[in-house]
């Protein structure tokens, strides 16, 4: 039977009880055969079993009015964070599957993305329909009733419960995993502490041998929602006073590379992604996590309102897909959040974030326990001489002048 004449049928298939029967005899029938060619190999890169590759080309289906209507939109811009090279090539299926819809991508800082969409929606103009990472200004898009109800977008249920947040107006697109780097040339793993209540314990990382990144809203804040504001408070007492942390300005990317460097012998906290960019390269330095893994999603949302609301519609079903999920991981190094590749394959250091436990930054955190962590947090962080990073007296180097 052709594949075309099964396609059209199906985007005029009911929803409900006849919809489920429709999809496992299109999947029988071989409605696999209008995957695009670049996402079946894809797929066998990546040996995706039987069971799932007969459930890829349902996760495509969308009602046919979406269809109808993004033909005349035409169009879906979309701000983020992804270089464009990458951008493209982890789009390639979209491209092939919704060939009518031209993909405006840019690339901006948080402001670009995130801020200046927001101003202009309460202008009442659009200069985005998709915004990406607003994470943490949910609270400022929710105030201004800025996004779409995504409740109608079938492939939301791809997301496992446990980092699908409490809200209907924006969706995770890919996950983080954060703990511990060391340099492996300092620090033996035996002498890591097994627990984040052992850190305390592990002298190895005592007295300015480990850094501390700002960035608490990342990794810090997740444990403030698994375990509690008053475990979390003596953790950051611990942090202080027992071990002295020492505390830096600079950011996630440079603490690695310094830890790597053999400039401390740990830094808390990175994500994982960085520490296998800099494995690639050679470099000695490694990724340990304790009893919990730190973990945060991106969230994206569509304007509400914008021009091109069904083209929109389609492009975020579709990253949310098995496909969608897969070229992103393959491009960006982004780990999936889709419950079916949450597996070894696709998880950095399976090893040290599999069977633990997974304290997920939920982003209502961001906007109702974040200032009362930072309460706890920055009397310690801007106590004494404030963040380090500048004027400390480094292996190799004087100590610098002040001025």
């Amino acid at each position: 039977m052709n594949s075309k004449p099964i396609a059209e049928f199906m985007t005029r298939v009911l929803t409900g009880a006849g919809m489920a029967a429709v999809l496992i005899g299109a999947a029988a029938a071989g409605a696999v055969a209008d995957t695009p060619a670049s996402a079946k190999e894809l797929a066998a890169h990546y040996k995706i079993p039987a069971e799932l590759m007969a459930r890829w080309e349902a996760e495509h289906r969308v009602p046919a009015a979406w269809i109808a209507a993004a033909r005349k939109e035409g169009e879906v811009v979309i701000k983020g964070s992804t270089r464009p090279l990458d951008f493209e090539r982890s789009i390639a299926p979209f491209r092939t599957r919704y060939p009518y819809i031209k993909v405006n991508y840019s690339r901006g800082s948080r402001n670009t993305r995130v801020v200046a969409p927001l101003v202009a929606f309460r202008e009442g103009r659009h200069i985005t329909d998709i915004v990406t990472g607003i994470d943490t200004a949910i609270d400022m898009f929710k105030k201004a009733d800025a996004l779409t109800d995504l409740t109608d977008l079938p492939n939301r249920d791809n997301i496992p419960d446990k980092f699908a947040g409490r809200s209907t107006h924006w969706a995770g697109i890919r996950l983080r995993y954060y703990c511990l780097a060391y340099n492996t040339n300092q620090v033996k793993k035996s002498q890591l502490p097994k627990t984040w209540d052992d850190l305390k314990n592990s002298t190895v990382l005592h007295n300015n041998k480990m850094a501390l990144w700002y960035g608490v809203a990342s990794w810090l804040l997740p444990l403030w929602g698994e375990k509690g504001p008053q475990w979390t408070t003596r953790f950051i007492t611990d942090i202080y006073e027992t071990v002295k942390a020492e505390r830096r300005k600079e950011g996630m990317t440079a603490l690695t590379s310094l830890t790597a460097a053999g400039e401390f012998n740990a830094v808390l906290a990175v994500a994982a992604y960085q520490v296998v960019r800099l494995q690639k390269k050679g470099a000695p330095v490694a990724f340990h996590c304790p009893d919990a893994v730190m973990v945060t999603s991106s969230s994206v949302g569509i304007l509400k309102g914008n021009p091109h609301t069904n083209a929109a519609k389609l492009y975020l079903n579709w990253l949310l897909s098995m496909e969608g999920q897969l070229f992103q991981y393959r491009h960006t190094g982004a780990p999936p959040i889709h419950k079916a590749l949450q597996r070894k394959e696709f998880v950095p250091f399976p090893e040290e974030t599999l069977g633990k436990t997974l304290a997920f930054r939920d982003p209502k955190l961001l906007g109702e326990e974040l200032t009362a962590l930072f309460k706890v947090w920055k009397p310690y962080w801007e106590s004494g001489e404030g963040p380090k990073g500048e004027g400390r007296k480094r292996k190799g180097r004087g100590k610098r002048k002040s001025r």
